[in-house]
């Protein structure tokens, strides 16, 4: 059974905190000392906020498309380390305020943590450019991604990149030239 949590902030004074919480009937049934579970929840969660504050700008204007990828790597991980024990109840609101982060990146900056490595990524490409490439991942095939990943590298260094709504057109046409592909095959 997972354990249901959710990140809070209030205030105390002049003085924000954050803590965890669990509702005690969430701890009934529970193997093992639920105390000392959340306490090491907090200590992981806490740390990796800490972690986040220090990669990424508070300026955004001097965000870089690393920095991203730094932030959805160290979210991917952090979720896989906790998938099978707890449940962030208000995840998407707590990441977003404890990250610094715009609601409708939150999707796209997890996906480029899972599904691009550090040498997939390069500070001369926007970041708006793996948004566009992020969004087609379910419908390009693992190899044509792949194949994607590498020509976005290369275009950044020749000095051909286009636009981003260059580049959403470009991939439209992969994937309508993919979809009549696999039509004729079935």
């Amino acid at each position: 059974m997972k354990i249901p949590v959710k990140i809070i902030e209030f205030a105390d004074g002049d003085k924000k905190i954050q803590e965890v919480m669990i509702d005690l009937i969430d701890t009934i049934g529970l193997d093992g000392d639920p105390g000392k579970k959340l306490s090491s929840f907090r200590k992981k969660y806490f740390a990796l906020v800490k972690k986040a504050q220090k990669i990424m700008p508070k300026d955004k204007s001097k965000r870089k498309t690393s920095h991203f990828w730094k932030i959805g790597k160290l979210l991917y991980d952090f979720n896989k380390s906790i998938e099978n024990e707890f449940e962030i109840t208000n995840y998407q609101q707590a990441v977003i305020r404890d990250f610094g982060l715009y609601e409708s990146w939150l999707p796209r900056i997890l996906k480029i943590g899972e599904f691009f490595t550090k040498n997939d990524i390069s500070d001369n490409v926007p970041f708006s450019h793996y948004h566009e490439l992020i969004d087609k991942i379910p419908i390009l095939e693992k190899s044509s991604f792949g194949k994607e990943k590498k020509r976005l590298l290369k275009r950044a260094k020749d000095d051909t990149l286009p636009t981003t709504k260059e580049y959403r057109k470009e991939l439209n046409a992969l994937v309508k030239s993919k979809k009549r592909v696999s039509v004729r095959r079935t």
